[in-house]
């Protein structure tokens, strides 16, 4: 019997092992950590004509720098994407800095459309010409993973880092006009905010990054100087994967300070909205967003979702909820699934959900706000993905047997106290009152850096 091949997160773990002197030689390399992994190393992309056209025109076409304010402010908080997961984390923290009098400037890349007046919306000038270390970095690279020595693969490189130089530069610009003391973003593993990261170290400031969602080995390295998780059960899963201790600290998550448990008329709304019946519901949070990562799993879970579907049609209710970047292709044969997206919101999907199942998504968490029993599918065979089931978080389902076992359980009024909802305070600290912890641990830090000028 031969061994199954390592997973997608193997593969970037064994890569991180292999160029972490690396990245520690050539900081400017760390924006396109992903980048190298995952379309060089893993997918082998090459550019075509038109890719070599469009970045020798680049230049032409792309030349604004940064508009807005660029007063000084003690905190910038960067925002790069309009989606709830960052907007939403950032947001709150911004309002409760600002009544306290700090001076926050927000800068935003691709944020949502109704930010304040005084945000400055980050932007700049293309480059043609590879950055000064590209060359360099990019030898030191192949000789610890030669898979990459490739003349295309070097040529996709050298473009990159030549966007990437840009982007420093203008960082640079806007930091030097800002002078922060603290830059705080909620996700670093995304090209901008880890070019902002980086230009912070240099100018001696401190970046603190907020966690934004479900932990897995993409989240290391921390490369921001601490990072704020939601809980103790984040700081575990990231101790786990390597992070130093020192650089984590549980305030708990601001985006879901919102969330009750009370959701008075949740479960009648949520089956109105979705024209379904007065039934016993299930509700799976897919993730057939990636399956270069996730593998077979999503693929295999919609089998089992729609068995179930039909063995149980007409006593139980099987809701699909797709990842925001999911097509729902995988789940065009299965008619026994009710397939939604975005409609209704989070809130009421949760509340009014009898039981929330899920491969890998955040889900897996959000639901213990909601008092919820919580399935995480998970084969032998499978990627292992997420791990909540091993620490308490949820009740592992295995095979399509095991589900159905589970939900016969359900419709004949039994419970399974192995699927007892987890501690709400184990996973999300501070619950109802995040934005605030983070605020006091912001102003703490800003006080420490005071006293020590």
């Amino acid at each position: 019997m031969t061994n199954a091949s390592p997973s997608l997160d193997d593969r970037y773990l064994d890569f991180h092992s292999r160029t972490t002197e690396v990245f520690a030689a050539y900081p400017g390399i760390e924006p396109l950590r992903y980048f190298i992994f995952k379309n060089l190393l893993i997918q082998r992309t090459r550019l075509g004509f038109k890719n070599h056209v469009h970045h020798c025109l680049r230049p032409i076409l792309r030349r604004h720098h940064s508009h807005g304010s660029r007063r000084p402010a003690d905190v910038l908080v960067w925002i790069e994407s309009s989606r709830e997961t960052s907007a939403g984390t950032l947001l709150p923290v911004h309002r409760e800095l600002t009544a306290r009098g700090i001076q926050v400037q927000l800068v935003s890349l691709r944020g949502p459309g109704d930010l304040p007046s005084s945000t400055l919306h980050f932007q700049f000038p293309a480059r043609v010409l590879p950055a000064p270390w590209a060359k360099a970095s990019w030898n030191a690279l192949c000789d610890v993973v030669p898979e990459l020595r490739f003349p295309d693969l070097k040529r996709h490189f050298m473009y990159a880092s030549a966007d990437i130089q840009g982007m420093s530069d203008e960082f640079s610009r806007v930091l030097d006009a800002i002078q922060p003391k603290i830059v705080l973003s909620a996700v670093t593993q995304m090209e901008a905010a880890s070019a902002l990261v980086v230009s912070t170290r240099s100018r001696g400031a401190t970046s603190v990054v907020l966690q934004h969602g479900l932990l897995q080995p993409f989240y290391v390295p921390v490369v921001a100087d601490l990072m704020l998780t939601w809980g103790e059960s984040s700081i575990e899963t990231l101790t786990r994967l390597g992070v130093p201790q020192g650089k984590l600290v549980a305030c708990g998550s601001p985006r879901h300070d919102p969330m009750r448990r009370s959701m008075i008329g949740a479960k009648a709304s949520l089956l109105r909205e979705l024209s379904l019946p007065k039934r016993p519901t299930l509700v799976f949070f897919s993730n057939g967003n990636d399956l270069v990562r996730n593998g077979v799993a999503p693929l295999e879970c919609a089998q089992w979702l729609e068995s179930v579907g039909r063995q149980y049609s007409g006593e139980i209710n099987v809701i699909v909820r797709l990842h925001p970047n999911e097509d729902g292709i995988i789940y065009r044969h299965c008619r026994h699934l009710r397939i939604t997206k975005d409609s209704p919101n989070l809130e009421v999907t949760l509340g009014g959900a009898d039981i929330v199942a899920s491969l890998c998504s955040t889900a897996l968490y959000e639901a213990i706000l909601f008092k919820k029993p919580v399935l995480q599918f998970h084969a032998d065979h499978w990627p292992m993905l997420a791990d909540n089931w091993k620490h308490g978080l949820a009740l592992r389902i295995s095979s399509e047997a095991r589900l159905s076992e589970i939900l016969r359980a359900t419709l004949a009024g039994g419970k399974d106290s192995r699927i007892d909802p987890a501690p709400i305070d184990r996973v999300f600290a501070n619950h109802g009152r995040a934005a605030k912890a983070v605020a006091d641990y912001i102003q703490g830090q800003l006080q420490k850096a005071k006293s020590a000028a």
